[in-house]
């Protein structure tokens, strides 16, 4: 399975004491969801730092992205005094995210050039 970042790396680059429950899940996830986005253009073998540190912001991402749809449910906004609550779709918080996911990517991969000389988020002509 593709991971580009391991329990130790992620500790280590984020400055915290523990990873994410299901993490072994979570880092395939994001390291697929990258590899996607970039257009299979990372070296698997060797990701460079800033690739690990999306991975692990992803990473991040998706554990938010299940908790508030875990926890939060659906609740969008909700207004006590005059009682009004608004509600999000899980689809709507799923594009939520990965629109977060895909913001990361761009502002930490930019100029990252891909194993075949082009950047990392270049799909070509358009």
């Amino acid at each position: 399975m593709l991971t580009y970042v391991n329990e130790e790396e992620y500790i280590e680059l984020l400055g915290v004491n523990s990873i994410p429950n299901n993490f072994k899940r979570l880092v395939i996830e994001a390291s697929n969801f990258i590899n996607n986005r970039t257009h299979y253009r990372i070296d698997k073998d060797n990701p460079s730092e800033q690739v690990k540190y999306v991975t692990c912001l992803i990473i991040d991402l998706i554990t938010e992205r299940e908790t508030k749809l875990f926890e939060i449910g659906n609740l969008k906004s909700q207004n006590i005094e005059g009682w009004s609550e608004n509600y999000a779709t899980p689809e709507e918080i799923k594009k939520n995210y990965e629109d977060k996911q895909y913001d990361v990517l761009k502002t930490y991969l930019v100029n990252e050039i891909g194993i075949d000389g082009n950047p990392l988020l270049y799909c070509g002509v358009c």
